[in-house]
């Protein structure tokens, strides 16, 4: 009797291992298609909405960075960005930095487990030339299979907080260099404050992989303490779970960080907005002092991917690929825009983020009582320069 009850349990663990694999499983990634056309159309229409929203007011777009820039892995390979020069570079130097302090590599991480077989063949051909340029190193990729051989290893803590960084903060990067003329406020969320003091210059991206290194390997403590499971498979498919609950917003999950673990701070270069989970209200961070008491406010649960709060109406564009929840929020939408590829965040940034400049004839009751002023300065513009 004890034997038969051994082999059901034994059986009913391996289905339930079998179950768990089957969910992570093949599937296509969905590219935006960035529509030129489409964008002009939505831009258009907002700047008919815009008085009714925010009166004669103008006020910058909004670029939402969640805690996480991606879901699933090989998502930034998907999405194009290595494609883009600009982006490429700051990644590749950034892996390179956190190789040289981590002993494994980002990239293999993040495309070991890659379920979209399309993109297999481009993943091959990154991984063939760095290694011939000799910019990856081998020893790095050999440990990165080691350490994270297992498809659940994809959604341990520690490593998606060193891959997050890598690829957020260049993306931050990217999005600064490319709106120079056009005035952004950015609303970082979570984890993310780190990506994005390390774009403003207020830690080095050294220091925040390191601090991301004692932090992380705490919370993945907690976590792996909580799994449930008689093998190590087993307990490995239960803390993928939790987190992939959590990412869902199907489940809740509250750890804070230490304050010996945080780096120190110093003014941001360029001030942006925070919140420690998308149901706080956001808040400025523009000294050192605000940085330091945002870094402890840090938590798992920012993972939660909810809607953050808007309560002014801003127009947003979202740091999201296209498999991240939040994404729904820019479906049939006129305000919400996805920025998951160079593509779409180009075209935002000259059609959308425009919307935010001050324009050169500012309304005022003398110009409203008065329209030849406005008049005048329309026929100025066209008047035709020629030379001697």
């Amino acid at each position: 009797m004890a034997d038969n009850k051994h082999d059901k349990s034994a059986f009913s663990s391996l289905a339930n291992a079998e179950k768990r694999q089957r969910a992570w499983k093949t599937r296509t990634y969905p590219v935006p298609t960035a529509s030129r056309r489409g964008f002009r159309w939505k831009a258009s229409a907002l700047r008919r909405l815009q008085p009714w929203i925010s009166g004669d007011s103008v006020k910058p777009v909004t670029v939402v960075v969640p805690a996480l820039y991606s879901v699933l892995p090989a998502e930034t390979v998907a999405m194009g960005w290595f494609n883009d020069i600009d982006a490429l570079g700051a990644i590749h130097h950034r892996m390179s930095c956190s190789a040289r302090i981590t002993g494994w590599d980002v990239f293999t991480f993040h495309t070991l487990h890659n379920q979209d077989p399309f993109f297999n063949s481009t993943i091959a051909a990154v991984h063939d030339t760095w290694v011939k340029e000799g910019t990856l190193s081998r020893q790095a990729v050999l440990e990165t299979k080691r350490q994270f051989s297992k498809p659940y290893d994809y959604h341990r803590i520690t490593p998606r907080l060193v891959e997050n960084l890598v690829f957020q903060s260049s993306l931050l990067d990217w999005m600064k260099r490319h709106a120079t003329d056009v005035p952004l406020r950015v609303h970082v969320i979570g984890t993310a404050l780190l990506s994005a003091l390390v774009s403003s210059n207020s830690i080095t991206f050294e220091s925040s992989v390191t601090s991301a290194l004692k932090f992380g390997k705490r919370w993945d403590d907690t976590v792996s303490g909580s799994a449930k499971g008689e093998t190590t498979d087993e307990r490995g498919w239960s803390r993928f779970q939790q987190i992939r609950r959590l990412m869902e917003g199907r489940t809740s999950l509250s750890l804070g960080v230490a304050a010996e673990d945080m780096p120190a701070p110093n003014a941001p270069a360029n001030p942006f907005w925070y919140s420690p989970t998308p149901k706080d209200v956001p808040i400025l961070i523009s000294t050192a002092h605000d940085a330091k008491t945002a870094l402890q406010t840090m938590n798992l649960s920012s993972w939660s991917c909810s809607v953050p709060i808007d309560e002014e109406k801003n127009v947003r564009g979202w740091l999201a690929s296209p498999l991240h929840p939040v994404a729904k929020a820019c479906r049939w939408s006129v305000s919400n825009y996805l920025l998951a590829t160079p593509d779409c965040a180009t075209l935002f940034l000259d059609h959308i983020a425009t919307l935010g400049r001050t324009p050169l004839i500012v309304r005022t009751p003398e110009t409203v009582r008065s329209p030849e002023t406005v008049q005048n300065r329309l026929r100025l513009s066209r008047i035709k320069v020629t030379g001697p």
